[in-house]
């Protein structure tokens, strides 16, 4: 029932607008839209606009389940990534505003168990730090993306972590800065980050069918996404979730367009809701803040350098000023951005591993259809971008495969390459033997390891999208086989050790 009203309420709202002249601007983000669907073979994509207070248009395109052809809707679930770090960044200048934390005062502050890798970090690093990824730390995405720990073991990581710049010296994305954060938020409000969200934001600004990916069983009306399958173009619905407990504050909130444009209203209102203020004024100001440059390159003379704050990056646009930010996880991207001179904000988000480059730019055409403007073709551009990209990856794919040497054999008996080894960071990879194959057990991923050459071996796609791993057994002095070197989900070359 409650579903039903707030598609109800959503409904005059886009009819008001569009009655006031919205009606070819409309048109012309359908136009935009099924364009996108069609060049891009994205099954199913899902808009909303707002405008002060008020919605704009909202609607889905295409399937969330293309098998039983279930349409998306303005009501369909979305996973929006990285999107999620908005929120922790609210929470955190929200509970500054609170003093019940600092910004600028060292994270240890609140998490005193917490090592950096060096001195200076530890006595450094600060939560507007964290939020704004210039600890110089490297990204270190393997230790989250399908893992099985459990939030706070990431504590006991970080000291592992090594630099790749000086401490402020450059920005470096990194989702596991945003975990971080979230813990310290847990410390100094009693209350799990989930908490914390649910009671500041979602209940306040009624985001009743917004939830957390892996918190509950998965809603029925949540979307799935898709992967073309390798040289076929057919779609195939992805399994593989990168997503987990330990990610949460950087990115498993999946909301609905219904939901969203709650979420933005309050953005272009300055923390305001129905009336109500949901969050300071100032705590949301503060997000808008910038801390590093983000793009030093600037491919593009209608975008200008972007420049990061907290959850999200400064950029102007063909001289309009906008501040956005996207997010990707398990075949899902979206785009949200807002124009603080017009007051309008905007969410998009669509199912499609092959279109995933677009979440840069997706939102570009339909602001300049919102202001009137020539529609620059963003996609048709990222589209030559896709295509050459996917050329170099097939030399690179033929360049490897002509690197195996041909008729090799391992140097030990099958046997001697199971069992487990474990590595502090990223957790144990397990060796087993089934019908005289090896078998590998990473996280989620059961898969044969097919001999590549001497005492290298591979995975290969099942069609689920799983990635493919590639492992070198190494060994002792002894000859005995007591390490595996690998790059966990693409993480730098790491050594995983026989436990005995």
């Amino acid at each position: 029932m409650k579903k039903i009203l707030s598609i109800l309420l959503l409904l005059p709202l886009v009819v008001s607008a569009q009655n006031k002249g919205f009606e070819e601007k409309a048109a012309k983000i359908d136009t935009y839209v099924n364009a996108l669907l069609s060049d891009w073979n994205i099954p199913g994509l899902a808009l909303i606009i707002v405008r002060k207070d008020q919605v704009l248009y909202a609607k889905g395109y295409g399937f969330r389940d293309l098998e039983n052809k279930i349409p998306a809707t303005e009501t369909t679930l979305f996973p929006i990534a990285s999107n999620t770090k908005l929120f922790t960044a609210t929470l955190a200048t929200q509970l500054a505003y609170e003093g019940k934390l600092s910004l600028d005062a060292p994270v240890k502050q609140y998490l005193p168990e917490v090592n950096f890798y060096n001195p200076e970090l530890n006595f450094k690093v600060s939560m507007r730090d964290l939020l704004s990824h210039r600890t110089g730390l490297p990204s270190y995405d393997g230790i989250w993306l399908n893992a099985s720990f459990k939030r706070k073991e990431l504590l006991s990581k970080i000291s592992f972590m090594k630099p790749s710049l000086g401490f402020r010296e450059g920005y470096i994305y990194n989702n596991n800065m945003y975990t971080l954060a979230g813990l310290a938020i847990e410390a100094v409000s009693g209350k799990s980050w989930e908490e914390n969200v649910q009671e500041r934001i979602f209940k306040p600004l009624e985001m009743n069918s917004s939830g957390f990916t892996g918190v509950g069983s998965r809603p029925d009306n949540h979307s799935l996404s898709y992967f073309e399958a390798e040289g076929t173009g057919k779609l195939t619905a992805r399994t593989f979730l990168a997503q987990s407990e330990l990610l949460a504050p950087a990115g498993n909130i999946y909301s609905s367009m219904v939901d969203m444009s709650k979420w933005l209203i309050l953005q272009v209102n300055g923390g305001k809701f129905k009336g109500k203020q949901v969050i300071a004024a100032s705590a949301v100001e503060e997000t808008k803040i910038p801390n590093a440059i983000s793009d030093k390159r600037g491919r593009y003379d209608e975008l200008s350098n972007a420049i990061y704050s907290m959850g999200r990056s400064l950029q102007s646009y063909k001289g309009t000023k906008m501040i956005s930010h996207t997010g990707s996880i398990d075949g899902f991207y979206s785009n949200l951005s807002y124009l603080p001179k017009d007051s309008i904000a905007l969410f998009i988000v669509h199912n499609a591993v092959s279109a995933g480059s677009l979440r840069s730019v997706m939102n570009l055409p339909l602001i300049d259809i919102l202001q009137n403007r020539e529609i620059t073709d963003w996609s048709a551009r990222y589209r030559k971008d896709y295509l050459e990209a996917q050329e170099r990856n097939k030399k690179t794919v033929d360049e490897i495969n002509a690197s195996q040497v041909k008729n090799t054999l391992p140097s030990h008996l099958a046997l001697a390459y199971t069992g487990r080894f474990s590595h502090p960071v990223y957790g144990e990879i397990l060796i087993g033997l089934k019908n005289n194959d090896l078998q590998l057990q990473y996280r989620s991923l059961n898969a044969t390891l097919h001999h590549w050459h001497y005492d290298q071996f591979i995975t290969m796609d099942d069609g689920r999208g799983f990635p493919d791993m590639r492992i070198s057994f190494l060994t002792n002095d002894k000859g005995e086989i007591d390490c595996i070197s690998t790059r966990p989900f693409g993480d730098p070359l790491t050594e995983f050790v026989r436990v005995k």
